[in-house]
């Protein structure tokens, strides 16, 4: 099996915690109830768990790489696509750290653990973020063999890794505001810093994203998953700007959170283009074959970010036709994620161990 091989789908596989943990934060199943304020709690400790498990599986030959083939990682990294998928490994790990907030309670974990394994999970989710931030953009502005073919979604993975990052602020803030605001503050400031830092990108990668698909050939049925990932900034987009107006109004910063909220439910309202803009797309792709392979997963998490944020933004609304919106994708989701992960079951031992033609 070649290295490229197992690059990638080691790479892939690290979204796998991502997408199993946020769509039971978005399920019905897994009683998802939004509560006065912008913060949430559900009910759907197996899904949570897994996740945990397979990131902690996975996080191990990923860590070996780096140990024992650093001069290989340090190749990938610099590729237009792969270098794209490294900071999903941060990004999983500041879902599973706020998914610990969200059930572990009702897992019996205690309140320390949750804490100490949210600020652990936050620092260094927050520093690898932003060396992969750096790395990335760095190599797309000194390469000068980056082909049309090299761009296209994924290349959104980065932006919505930065703005990502409230998602587990929010709670922690929330956490510390009770004895230590100081540390509830910097960690708000840190909430903004990288929630600039993201949105900003989002536009800016966005131009160069949508000027590839218009004046050039669409790419490759292969990548066509990762046109989803659109909605991954725009979903984590709106529900971070949630948790980022609590945080300023429980630090005394912000009378009320209305106006930062209405900002995000008009991001939401993007995300209403981008949905059915990508429907269609993904449409025209599986007129013809789409083969299998880890990028599948691309459907999964960024469209679960966005089912999230339409229960959110029904609770602001106080609206039942978003909310009934919200539950119409839900059941599309949940759809999408079962076939997805029993095509990732059935096709594991042909992924790792293709056949030679």
């Amino acid at each position: 099996m070649s290295r490229k091989s197992i690059m990638a789908i080691l790479l892939g596989m690290l979204d796998l915690p991502c997408g199993i943990g946020l769509v039971p934060v978005s399920h019905k199943g897994g009683r998802f109830v939004c509560r006065e304020g912008g913060h949430f709690r559900c009910r759907g400790g197996g899904s949570i768990r897994d996740g945990l498990h397979l990131f902690v599986i996975l996080i191990f030959p990923w860590l070996a790489r780096w140990i024992w083939h650093f001069d290989k990682v340090a190749e990938d990294m610099k590729h237009p696509l792969l270098g794209n998928f490294f900071v999903t490994m941060p990004v999983g790990m500041l879902v599973l750290g706020a998914n610990l907030y969200l059930i572990g309670p009702s897992m019996s974990f205690s309140p320390d653990f949750i804490n100490i394994a949210g600020l652990v999970s936050f620092i260094f989710g927050l520093v690898l973020i932003l060396f992969f931030t750096i790395v990335v953009m760095y190599n797309a502005y000194v390469r000068e063999d980056i082909s049309i073919d090299h761009i296209n979604f994924s290349w959104f993975i980065t932006p919505v890794a930065n703005i990502i990052i409230p998602i587990l602020g929010s709670p922690l803030s929330a956490h510390y505001l009770n004895f230590d605001p100081v540390t509830a503050m910097t960690i708000t400031i840190i909430d903004m810093v990288f929630y600039g830092i993201g949105f900003m990108l989002f536009i800016y990668v966005g131009a160069v994203v949508f000027d590839r698909l218009i004046n050039h050939k669409l790419p490759h049925a292969q990548v066509s998953p990762t046109f989803w990932i659109i909605l991954g900034p725009i979903g984590i987009g709106v529900v971070s700007l949630f948790g980022i107006a609590t945080s300023l109004q429980s630090l005394g910063l912000l009378a009320d959170v209305g106006s930062l909220k209405v900002l995000g439910t008009i991001l939401w309202g993007f995300g209403f283009w981008a949905f059915l803009q990508t429907v269609v797309l993904t449409i025209r792709y599986l007129k013809d074959e789409v083969p299998f392979s880890m990028t599948w997963w691309a459907y999964i998490f960024p469209f679960a970010a966005y089912v999230l944020s339409t229960f959110m933004v029904s609770v602001f609304l106080k609206s039942q036709i978003v909310y009934w919106y919200g539950v119409g994708l839900l059941i599309l989701l949940a759809v999408m994620w079962l076939i997805v992960l029993i095509r990732s079951l059935f096709s594991l031992e042909q992924l790792l161990f293709p056949v030679k033609k």
